[in-house]
């Protein structure tokens, strides 16, 4: 039953993959928001591209042409077009990629676009491979192996590489393991190059997931799944200093995380069903988009019950929480003008929309 349970969990939810407020200004110098936000809810015209053509698009990014770039269990990495046509990008497998279940289960998970708009980045969570992808020629090379599974990654302006390490796992089935009953592993790394030794900046977070920083890169964001909190680190990028300043937010099960045009810390919540705007200059959280229901949300106050009691929780990882959504809800990217909002998660088609 326990072996029948996480091999379920794999399928639907591979990437959860799983202090006190401190003072705003202290976190994010960001502009005061000059746009209102928008409210969405789950409607099953917003599907994109709508025929179940993806697998797992737990993330991604908007290309200068229009295009996106999704991540893809079993190749990779997935290009859409405009008009939602897809398929698989870059040779991943020339590059060492492997996805042979059950003997081996790949979980492309974060993806970033470079500064130069000319490479992606994407990370395993599984096996803590890290690959980059030229985005014209699609030419993958794996640049650097984790210990273990690599959650998401970000780079800098100086060419240094920032990625999550959300627990001390090797496989899927690990990682699930310290979904079902939490322990302190998560860490973040930085590598002052692509070639440059992983150093440790934080550990002794519990699942470590979405990582970003804002747009002067003064501060990183780093999402602590089962804590329900956002960290934030004060950064002095050149030298690779980071100090940590305290919880920039609390949400539920925060996972992949960005800053919109207006400055905003934008965060997933998986097992809310929700994105959620963080507007530090106003002092105020908004929900951009809810695809909650009744009854997920009964599945979360359980999973909060057994968090709070140390209980293990696993089984709750069910179709039920996340339905009528095509899969875990998991993060979001806008298209370059602001005006499309792209919502991932661990099904076969995205959700687009369009304000």
């Amino acid at each position: 039953m326990r072996h029948s349970l996480y091999t379920f969990a794999i399928f639907i939810f591979t990437c959860i993959s799983c202090n006190i407020e401190k003072k705003t200004e202290e976190t994010s110098p960001v502009v005061e928001s000059k746009k209102p936000l928008p409210h969405f809810t789950y409607h099953k015209e917003n599907l994109f591209p709508g025929d179940g053509s993806l697998l797992r698009a737990e993330d991604g990014v908007y290309l200068e042409d229009g295009r996106i770039v999704v991540v893809d269990q079993a190749k990779g990495l997935r290009l859409i077009e405009k008009d939602g046509s897809n398929r698989p990008f870059g040779d991943f497998a020339a590059a060492g990629f492997v996805h042979l279940p059950p003997e081996q289960v790949a979980a492309p998970n974060g993806v970033v676009l470079e500064h130069d708009k000319e490479h992606i980045l994407m990370s395993d969570v599984a096996d803590g491979k890290i690959y980059r992808i030229n985005v014209a020629s699609e030419e993958v090379e794996m640049i650097y192996d984790h210990p273990y599974g690599v959650n998401t990654i970000y780079r800098d302006k100086t060419g240094a590489l920032w990625f999550s390490q959300s627990t001390e796992s090797t496989n899927v089935q690990e990682m699930f393991r310290d979904v079902n009953l939490p322990v302190p592993h998560g860490a973040v790394f930085r590598m002052a190059d692509l070639k440059s030794v992983a150093v440790k900046i934080a550990d002794s977070l519990y699942f470590a997931n979405g990582i970003t920083m804002d747009k002067e890169e003064k501060h990183l964001f780093v999402s602590e799944t089962m804590m329900d909190r956002v960290h934030a680190f004060e950064l002095d990028i050149n030298s690779g200093l980071a100090k940590y300043t305290g919880v920039a937010a609390n949400v539920g099960s925060p996972d992949n995380l960005l800053i919109d045009h207006e400055g905003r810390l934008i965060i997933a919540s998986p097992l809310y069903n929700q994105v959620i705007a963080v507007d530090f200059k106003n002092h105020s959280q908004h929900v951009i988009f809810d695809g909650s229901s009744n009854d997920n949300l009964k599945i979360t106050n359980e999973w909060n019950r057994r968090s709070h009691l140390g209980m293990e929780r696993l089984e709750l990882l069910t179709p039920d929480l996340f339905l009528p959504l095509p899969g875990l809800l998991t993060g979001m990217f806008f298209s370059d003008d602001g005006h499309t909002l792209y919502i991932t998660n661990l099904g076969n088609d995205l959700l687009k929309y369009d304000f």
